[in-house]
């Protein structure tokens, strides 16, 4: 019945949901500033087909308050990256990222990406390289103050790898995708389709067997939730609802249960203020955690 009940809860703040992330995103620019499928880039002055799309900086930390004890716990994060694009001609471009991550007490850790773009017409894009995979993109991007604030329930989705995707918008509202990856040296087969406001994602891993649903919906630039389902594993729902546009002020849920502990593994809710400035952006936050029992506070600030 316990069990039931957590699903059915995770169930309902997915489909009570929508609108993305809890910051909106800025890289911090020098140069030459122009608009790039609606977002701020770095052109480059010698070389106009050369693109900056983002240099990003930002420093995460967590203080915990445990409530079953008197003592209190923390972590501090620095997350440096970059990304670059080049465009020799219209139909064909090549994308780079890479970003650093350095935690307070713990070994630093990195990730980068390298992959091509072809574009044959309009409406079919074809790319093929190290970089995330269909299900992936559902995921924050790592290079951004979303990506370095990312959520539980979004971390469960499978990380990108060598891979090869086609994308196909039959209108600007409604697409199809298909891709396969390579993972553990085994193929991993996964599909897409987004119409208007609702993302459905699916995979399935040769490697172990193990597959899983992403889906994701938006409504009003107000509520976002993204939901994701691994038959006998686990099911996870991230919900944010931004409660004022005026204070930029936001609830969120981040809830996870397990098919195999047969518990809830992830709980958190609370609330996070956002500020954005000419040059940082960032949020500051509070909430209770569920798994280990503490009250959160969260101070979070990128460029």
């Amino acid at each position: 019945m316990k069990k039931l009940f957590v699903i059915i809860i995770i169930l309902a703040a997915f489909v009570a949901s929508t609108n993305a992330q809890t910051t909106d995103l800025y890289p911090f620019t020098k140069g030459v500033v122009k608009k790039i499928d609606g977002k701020d880039s770095i052109v480059a002055v010698t070389d106009s087909s050369l693109v900056i799309d983002r240099i990003y900086a930002g420093s995460l930390s967590g203080t915990m308050f445990h409530t079953d004890s008197l003592y209190a716990t923390g972590f501090t994060g620095v997350r440096f990256g970059t990304m670059a694009t080049y465009k020799p001609a219209s139909w064909i471009s090549f994308s780079s990222w890479a970003m650093l991550q350095v935690d307070g007490g713990a070994q630093s850790w990195n990730l980068q990406q390298f992959w091509m773009t072809l574009n044959p017409s309009k409406k079919l894009t074809f790319q093929i390289g190290s970089m995330a995979t269909l299900v992936t993109e559902q995921r924050p991007h790592p290079v951004s103050g979303d990506g370095q604030f990312e959520t539980w329930s979004e971390a469960t989705i499978p990380g990108g790898t060598l891979n090869a995707k086609l994308k196909y918008d039959f209108t600007s509202d409604f697409q199809l995708a298909g891709g396969v990856a390579i993972r553990s040296n085994m193929p991993e087969y996964s599909a897409r389709l987004i119409y208007k406001n609702i993302k459905l994602y699916g995979w399935y891993a040769t490697a172990d067997s193990t597959s899983g649903i992403a889906a994701s919906i938006k409504l009003f630039d107000r509520v976002s939730s993204t939901l994701v389902y691994k038959p006998d594993q686990t099911i996870a729902d991230i919900l944010v609802i931004k409660v004022s546009e005026k204070h930029n002020l936001s609830l969120y849920s981040d809830m996870g249960y397990s098919f195999i502990e047969k518990d809830l593994v992830r709980g958190e809710w609370g609330i996070l203020k956002g500020f954005d400035s000419k040059w940082i952006d960032g949020l500051f936050g509070m909430g209770y955690q569920y798994e280990s029992k503490s009250i959160a506070g969260y101070l979070f600030v990128h460029l």
